[in-house]
């Protein structure tokens, strides 16, 4: 989720967030927030509050052109009741 205290610098002096991508096409995005969620609803009341946030302003080609892209990223981690050390994780 985009840091709320990079919005103004973001806005005002372009071109935004900077990607980082590795070797192993693992990326990383400078000034967001990880949140842990405990349910598909703290999911999407995330989500809902990124899509509330998103940055909208007009261009020559659009009255109201969004200029923000959004990235929902999922990371799950499935422990193991009997093996507390089994850790399984995926990334969405």
């Amino acid at each position: 989720m985009l840091n709320k205290s990079q919005l103004k610098r973001l806005i005002s002096d372009g071109p935004g967030l900077k990607l980082k991508w590795n070797k192993h096409d693992h990326f990383t995005v400078e000034n967001l927030y990880t949140f842990e969620c405990r349910s598909p609803d703290d999911v999407l009341a995330l989500y809902h509050f990124g899509i509330r946030n998103k940055v909208v302003a007009s261009h020559n080609m659009n009255n109201s052109s969004s200029r923000s892209h959004t990235m929902l990223s999922l990371t799950i981690e499935q422990v193991d009741a009997k093996n507390p050390d089994n850790v399984v994780t995926s990334k969405l």
